[in-house]
Order: C-alpha cells, then structure tokens, then sequence
C-alpha cells in the first residue's frame, strides 16, 4: 500500500462522536453468491422473494381418514355414519381420487384425494372390517393444510441485510433457494505489538505476559461473521512495526492493531502509522477505559488502532470494531442491545471521559439488575471474561449508589437470565 501525506486529524473526541466517524467512514463490502450449506450467519444481500406457492397443494395436517363432509350430516354419538375404506395415501404420492361415499386412509402431509374435503383423525372413529363409523359430523376443511398456507408466490420473505439463521437456512431451502446471493465477509487482520508478549504455550519470564488479545479478539471477530487472520505478535521497534503493518495490511478489508498506541516511549503505533500514510481521523477517545483508541483509514483499509491493555481492548472492540465489522458485512443493525437497569452496587464517573463500567446483568421479577465488578483496573483480563454488560455512565464527576437506574449495553442474553450466583473481586481500581 503506497503511503501518502498524513492530513491534520482531530486529536481526541467524545464516545458518541468517535462512534459515529467509525460508523461513517464504513460501507457494507461486495456480494457474492454461495451455495445455501455455506450461507448460515451471512447477511442477505438482496430481498429473498418467493416464486411458487408452498406447497401447492391441499394437505393432510393429521393421520386419519379422507372423506367428503357431506357423507357424515347425518353422524351422531348414538347413529355413527358407515363409511367404506377404499385404499391408502401416502406422503409422496401422487393424485388419488376419492368415490362417493367412500373414504381413504391419509397419513399427515399427503395430498387430499380429489372429492375429498376434509380429514378425520384415527382417535376419532372406530374401525370395523375396512369400515369406519364416523360418530359426529365433520366440516369441509377439517384438519386440512390448504395449498400455500406456508408461502405465497411473491412474498417477501427475508429483507436485504437480513442474517441467515438457522431456521432461516430451513426456509430458504423449503423454497427452493440452493444459492444465496450475499455480502462477502469481511477479512479482519489483527497486528499485536508489545516486547512483552509471548504465546500461551510459553512460560512468559520476568516482565512478560501470555498474549490474551490475539485469541480474544479472534474469537469476537468470528463471532461477528468476520474472517479474522492474526498476524502475529511484533516487538516495540518502529522497523520491525513497519515491516508487519505492511505485511499486515495485504488483502485485508480491516485492519486492527493492540497495543503502543499512547504516549509512552514505546508506544509507536500511531506514529509508524502515520509516516506510512494513515489518515487519522482522530487520536484519542473522551472514555474510560479506552482512551488511547484511534481510527484513521490507510487509503481504502480502515485502521484500529485498540489499546494494549486486554479490558480496554475489549471495550474498544464493542464500541467501536464490533459496530464496523457488522457492517462491512451488511448489516443494517449493528448496535448492541441496551436496557435500563437498577444498580444493586456502587460506581461513579469522573470529569472529562464518558465510563464504561464492567458489570453482571442479570433479570429478576421482570426487571433487570445490575452489579458493577469490584476491580474495573483496565489491565486485567478477568474482568471482561466475568461481565455480560457494560454500564454506560455520563461524563462525571457523579456518584451512582444502590437502586439508581443506569443504562446498560448486554453482552450476553443467556447469563444475564441465567445469572446467580456472585462473581468475587477484589483488588483497586486504576
């Protein structure tokens, strides 16, 4: 990628602001059409309509007998209506016909015999030598399907930027839909940086650490629909930096760096980055943790540059590269969910940042609660491993006691139903 001149860029931004540039600066990747087996999680690209009725025709909807509703006007519980049995339907046959008079045994999905009208199920009449005696009278349409009760020909049944589920994959298969015309993933490349940094299976020496970022942010990426590749882990020195960016940087549709990025000695990302040609639209972010975060775009390739410590980095990636890569890959909703919850702790926010505050949510007497984690130190790696919410607390100073309502984004739906039991912390704040 040819570097460029850097132009003047903003030097630090509030929360809201640095969302909304991010969000700006991003627009859904190309299309491509899959087979229907590699489309679960993808996002549709086009409306999804359908072309025929489904199904066609009228159905069974139990086991039982097919019959004319008018041979039975005469059926009572004390004068049962004698009907001869003439034949079987089956799932997967094709036209029968049904005389006068007559009835025909149906299993549940086969097509109604032409003369017939309506089904009675097998509990409901007593059999007798190829003859049931129908004990009440039945109505046209009884325990029918009527052709395209499921699908109509010319509904709309997934919108454009729609996410394929599972059920979803079962639809578009009933229709018939063997390919799927969709947005492409986006391929996310992850550059760690930090002398510091050395791999789970190594015992980290005196100053080291395991790099937790890497597989953490690996695994939030492919939570997103994202392609992530991690291109390593890459020392505090500005040529060696330069030499991964830019190895980095090929074929990716995003690029996101941890680490370096305040105003340390070592800390050379943003710098490296500027003299091989990033545009930064801004520097730092008005946020706690985080503050170090920074956007800019390499030519066409968004940059992120997170922070290294592993809890900011996790903050960053939901505020900022979650929303960006939901739309690079077409996404049309791509905030996270966010309730109003009543604190069942203690927490407050300082002068100039907005705070982000781990939490537990969880949901009791149809209203949800939350807990702020003792230790909020943006060092740590627990903490972002115990939070299912993020309390998003106004630019203080202000203090939040017991029974305050905040607003709360969710992480995780199933915890917070779930959640019980209590999480121990300890420690300071940094």
């Amino acid at each position: 990628m040819n570097a460029k001149s850097a132009t003047a860029s903003i030097d630090i931004v509030s929360l809201h602001a640095a969302q909304g540039i991010v969000a700006n600066a991003i627009t859904a990747l190309g299309t491509e059409r899959v087979p229907l087996s590699d489309a679960l999680g993808r996002v549709a690209a086009e409306d999804v309509v359908a072309e025929e009725d489904l199904v066609p025709y009228a159905r069974s909807a139990m086991d039982g007998y097919a019959l004319r509703a008018c041979d039975t006007v005469s059926a009572s519980l004390q004068s049962p209506v004698r009907i001869p049995v003439l034949g079987r339907v089956f799932t997967g046959d094709g036209k029968a016909a049904l005389t006068a008079g007559t009835a025909m045994g149906i299993t549940t999905g086969a097509p109604i015999p032409l003369n017939a009208d309506a089904v009675v199920p097998y509990e409901h009449v007593t059999v007798r030598d190829e003859v049931i005696l129908v004990p009440r009278v039945i109505a046209p349409g009884d325990c029918i399907f009527p052709p395209a009760e499921d699908v109509r020909h010319g509904e709309t049944l997934f919108e454009r930027g729609s996410v394929l589920r599972p059920a979803t994959m079962g639809l578009l298969a009933f229709v018939g839909k063997s390919r799927v015309h969709v947005y492409r993933r986006p391929r996310v490349h992850v550059l760690c940086t930090g002398s510091e940094l050395v791999n789970p299976w190594e015992t980290p020496a005196l100053g080291q650490v395991r790099n937790s970022n890497a597989y953490s942010l690996a695994a939030l990426l492919s939570q997103c629909g994202a392609e992530a590749r991690y291109c390593g882990a890459v020392a505090d020195n500005s040529d060696r930096l330069s030499s991964a960016l830019e190895a980095a940087c090929e074929g990716a549709d995003f690029l996101i760096t941890t680490g370096g990025a305040s105003v340390g000695e070592r800390d050379l990302v943003k710098s490296v980055l500027e003299r091989m040609g990033v545009d930064f639209e801004f520097r730092r972010v008005a946020m706690r943790p985080g503050k170090p975060f920074a956007f800019g775009m390499w030519g066409t390739l968004p940059v992120c540059v997170l922070p290294g410590n592993p809890t900011a980095a996790f903050v960053c990636f939901q505020e900022f590269v979650r929303p960006a890569v939901l739309r690079l890959a077409g996404r049309t909703t791509t905030d996270l969910p966010t309730v109003t919850a009543t604190l069942t702790g203690r927490t407050k926010s300082k002068v100039g940042s907005r705070y982000i505050v781990l939490a537990r949510l969880s949901i009791s007497d149809s209203r949800f609660l939350v807990r702020p984690l003792e230790n909020q130190c943006s060092a740590l790696v627990r903490n972002h491993a115990m939070a299912n919410g993020l309390i998003l607390l106004p630019e203080g100073p202000a203090s939040y006691d017991q029974g305050d309502e905040v607003t709360v984004q969710v992480l995780d739906w199933e915890s917070a139903v779930n959640e019980g039991g209590r999480f121990a912390g300890s420690g300071h704040a940094c």
